[in-house]
């Protein structure tokens, strides 16, 4: 194999495969949000329809990323 800054190159049933590695940062689940703004769920709800708090779904799963979260709230915070 040989290794590249940012790129692995693998060889697969006799062609050259070019993949790039990504970090993935972890996701946090809604019980755990409510648990750290030590508010309910049904208000972490609110603020995902109302106020554009970030998330992703996942089949029916919702998770949030840490940055994204942290980003959002300092947008609001007040002086």
């Amino acid at each position: 194999m040989n290794m590249q800054k940012g790129k692995q190159s693998e060889y697969v049933s006799g062609s050259l495969i070019l993949t790039q590695r990504i970090a993935f940062e972890a996701l946090i689940s809604k019980k755990e949000l409510t648990v750290a703004f030590g508010v309910s769920s049904s208000f972490v709800s609110k603020l995902m329809a109302e106020e554009g708090l970030p998330h992703f779904k996942i089949g029916r799963a919702v998770r949030f990323r840490i940055s994204d979260v942290s980003v959002w709230l300092e947008k609001r915070r007040m002086s």
